[in-house]
């Protein structure tokens, strides 16, 4: 029978249906391939907005020859918001690209989160139709604003004694570690199959980190690929400390997505999510 669990980190209710696993998951689209070149594109860059960051051996701004490069969104949903481009390249995804340049990556979020004027500010992937993105170039966002809902749950979750984040790391429930970084089953997910990829305990991505986080989200992401198929649309987001908060452990969710809500869903905000989290962690392990 579905069992409606809390989820001590996101502060909310989910209906955890397993066995409705067995109707199966509505079949994935391909993301289709943007024509290349496309305004994301090396050599493209008089299509965007002037950068606001950009990691590249030599030339000026707005130039080629970099690998990471930032500008702002052209269509802003929060009052900070911006666009990471994580490559020139068109057909290459963050968990394809060799780990120098996945740490140039992180550098990259990292730098931005910190320049951000906002209080709050969340860094997206976005992939797959399904998941929102409007593009296939390998790319994310930082949404910036002063109250982000679902991290101010988590930072009222992080105000007990015990870090509640560090209590969902459980063995049963590890997919895999890479360094100090541990890869785990959501016990309580929002969307079948999400994953928590959970560094030590800080409030921001420290110096001594990247390279493992560089790689774990990269082995995150393999995981899902390789155990729900390569289209599988996903979202992949990490959540910082607010600023001037002191207690938080920043952390990545991965959430697939092979489910369409319905109107319990939407009218109840309750999601059904028909996943065993057990089973998610023992699959994924093995893929």
């Amino acid at each position: 029978m579905p069992e409606l669990v809390f989820d001590p980190l996101g502060r909310r209710h989910v209906l955890l249906a397993p066995e409705r696993a067995r109707r199966g998951a509505p079949s994935v689209e391909t993301f289709p391939t943007d024509p290349e070149p496309c305004d994301f594109c090396g050599g493209q860059e008089h299509k965007t907005p002037p950068e606001t960051y950009a990691v590249r051996d030599e030339g000026p701004p707005d130039s080629g020859g970099w690998r990471v490069r930032v500008v702002p969104n052209l269509y802003p949903a929060t009052p900070f918001h911006e666009v990471v481009v994580h490559t020139p390249d068109h057909y290459v995804h963050f968990e394809e690209q060799d780990l120098a340049h996945r740490m140039d990556i992180i550098r990259t979020y990292r730098a931005r989160i910190r320049a951000a004027p906002t209080r709050s500010v969340m860094a997206v992937w976005n992939r797959g139709r399904a998941a929102g993105a409007s593009r296939s170039h390998g790319h994310g966002q930082l949404f910036g604003i002063d109250e982000l809902p679902t991290v101010e749950r988590e930072v009222v979750a992080f105000e007990g004694d015990a870090c509640v984040l560090c209590d969902l790391a459980r063995d049963d429930l590890v997919v895999a570690e890479c360094g100090a970084f541990r890869i785990v089953a959501h016990p309580v997910p929002f969307v079948a199959g999400e994953l928590l990829v959970i560094p030590p305990h800080s409030l921001l991505l420290d110096d001594d980190q990247i390279e493992d986080a560089a790689e774990a989200l990269a082995v995150a992401v393999r995981a899902t690929l390789r155990d729900l198929g390569s289209a599988v649309p996903f979202n992949l987001i990490a959540h910082v400390a607010p600023r001037g908060v002191e207690r938080f452990h920043w952390h990545a969710h991965l959430m697939p997505r092979t489910a369409i809500w319905g109107g319990l869903e939407l009218g109840a905000e309750l999601p059904i999510v028909a996943a065993d989290p057990q089973d998610t962690a023992r699959r994924l392990r093995s893929s």
